[in-house]
């Protein structure tokens, strides 16, 4: 006959519930996520000399010359979607798509852990700021009545 044992807590359940609490960890989560885009898309506008190794890396990952500018200005533009409260359901959506595309690019590519342990990072990070900062998308996933 097996026993359930209770272990004890760390953290109650009660601190997420406190409203102040969730709303530090899902803007500390999102805004983590938006600098780390946000030096990515800043930096695809850095010019790179021919043959340096970012131009080798873009050109290993089959990024053609001024591809880049293009998703930069993407990134730009998800990363204020993100961040701005009204349209952050979007802005997590093609957040989602445009990190899932870079992983994917990355992973068919066969780069390393190392080269793919920030995006799965920014994943996490991404799936914690929705939970907190996005609950009527939590609650859709979930097939719960949203609030309107």
């Amino acid at each position: 006959m097996l026993h359930s044992v209770r272990l004890p807590s760390l953290i109650p359940p009660s601190f997420f519930m406190n409203k102040r609490v969730s709303s530090v960890i899902g803007w500390t989560c999102a805004i983590l996520v938006a600098a780390f885009n946000l030096f990515a898309a800043v930096m695809k506008f850095v010019p790179m000399a021919p043959g340096s190794e970012g131009a080798m890396f873009m050109e290993k990952l089959g990024v053609t010359p001024g591809l880049e500018h293009v998703l930069g200005v993407l990134e730009l533009v998800i990363v204020i979607l993100f961040l701005i409260p009204l349209t952050s359901t979007v802005g997590f959506v093609l957040m989602v798509g445009y990190l899932g595309g870079a992983l994917a690019t990355n992973l068919t590519h066969n780069l390393g852990i190392m080269d793919v342990l920030p995006l799965y990072i920014m994943f996490i990070l991404l799936m914690i700021s929705a939970w907190f900062r996005n609950p009527e998308l939590i609650n859709r996933l979930l097939k719960r009545p949203v609030q309107a």
